[in-house]
């Protein structure tokens, strides 16, 4: 194990280095808290061992920063102290220290504590090995599924991989989403069509009103019969629950289950949100600057309010990342009589504001301040670089 000492004290510091070293330990050595902290920042060490009492970097607040960092291996944190009242202890085992020893050190004691903590290490290295053949595994499952797609349909495979990076976008954005769902979403997303591989593509030609009611049903059961199929290995169950219910609509009227508004799963209302705006833009071949209004026609009815404000929020971004090769991005705080909008301005409910192609003045400027003080458009617009005097 790599052991550093830090201790201001240079007969303990010596003490405690060659008894670690006698240990088959690798000792690193710090007389103050700072010099350890560089150690640590650069150096791969297991265990620290730290005086709590040093000059300018103390031994808790060398603890709190240790806690912080990120770095993937775990320290453990032995802490030195002359003082061991309850207060002292609970306080530290609050910033993070795994374990105390008073002074007068007793070696025998250290010693005991040295192999706790490597028992410690060694566990979390072993738990982090197998977390990364897990890790391995799941993701080379989800490359299987998602080429078995591939091959049925490439345009479904397409489709999967923009919904996936789409929904991962959408759960970013959302309030109700946290960083571990996440992972989650973007599996069930890139796999939430995999039932579809066992519906004859006669019937996945057909738009879902020229199709009889066998049909229909057959077609409605892919949801169901991709859940099962990616539900049957354990860790792939929770996306399984979102892919079971990426068609459940927020009025009530979609499948399997008829499920409405907040009893459906956010990821999977993400999901469904991310489908709906890719087939928009590459079946439908709705323009970037005609979404706005078609979201606004399913708000409320096939997605919820407020997962429609946020595909209305990425559809001014990707009509902004369309233009910036013709055109860039201003502040409404940087515009300037003169200036030429390169795209409608929309309000973010799709309401037209002003046209494209409208050359600025000062009364244009100060209409689109205005309409961005009462959070009705964003704080950019996109103006065509040919108007931009340097």
């Amino acid at each position: 194990m790599n052991i550093l000492i830090a201790d201001d004290d240079p007969a303990t510091l010596n003490l405690l280095s060659s008894r670690l070293g006698a240990w088959d330990h690798t000792v690193y050595q710090a007389a103050d808290g700072n010099t350890a902290w560089e150690i640590i920042r650069s150096t791969p060490i297991d265990i620290v061992v730290s005086d709590w009492m040093m000059p300018g970097l103390d031994g808790l607040q060398l603890c709190r920063r240790i806690r912080q960092m990120k770095k993937s291996g775990y320290i453990y944190l032995i802490l030195i102290s002359a003082q061991d009242s309850k207060a002292d202890i609970i306080h530290g085992l609050e910033i993070g220290v795994d374990d105390y020893i008073t002074k007068p050190i007793d070696m025998d004691a250290l010693c005991a504590r040295i192999e706790i903590g490597v028992r410690i290490v060694d566990l979390e290295r072993a738990l982090n090995r197998k977390i990364e053949i897990i890790t391995a595994n799941h993701h080379q499952t989800i490359r299987m599924f998602s080429q078995i797609m591939e091959v049925f349909d490439d345009e479904l495979g397409g489709h999967c991989r923009r919904t996936a990076k789409l929904a991962v976008q959408l759960a970013g954005r959302h309030s109700g989403v946290g960083d571990a769902e996440i992972p989650i979403i973007e599996t069930a997303a890139l796999l939430h069509d995999i039932g579809m591989v066992g519906i004859p593509k006669s019937i996945l030609n057909k738009r879902r009103t020229e199709m009889v009611n066998d049909e229909r049903q057959l077609y409605q059961s892919h949801a169901a019969m991709g859940a099962r199929i990616i539900g049957e290995i354990e860790i792939m169950k929770p996306a399984a629950l979102l892919v079971r219910m990426h068609h459940e609509q927020y009025n009530g009227k979609g499948f399997p289950h008829g499920l409405a508004g907040d009893d459906i799963p956010i990821g999977a209302q993400l999901i469904s949100a991310a489908s709906i705006y890719d087939n928009m833009i590459h079946k439908g071949k709705i323009a970037l600057d005609s979404i706005a209004e078609n979201l606004q026609r399913i708000r409320g009815y096939l997605l919820s309010p407020q997962v429609v404000e946020l595909l209305l929020e990425i559809n001014v971004a990707q009509q902004h990342d369309l233009a910036r090769k013709t055109d860039e991005e201003r502040l409404l705080d940087d515009l300037k009589a003169g200036m030429i909008l390169a795209a409608n301005v929309r309000m973010k409910t799709g309401a037209f504001v002003m046209a494209a192609d409208t050359e600025l003045d000062g009364y244009g400027i100060d209409k689109l301040k205005h309409y961005h003080t009462i959070g009705a458009i964003t704080e950019k617009v996109l103006i065509r670089k040919s108007s931009m005097r340097s």
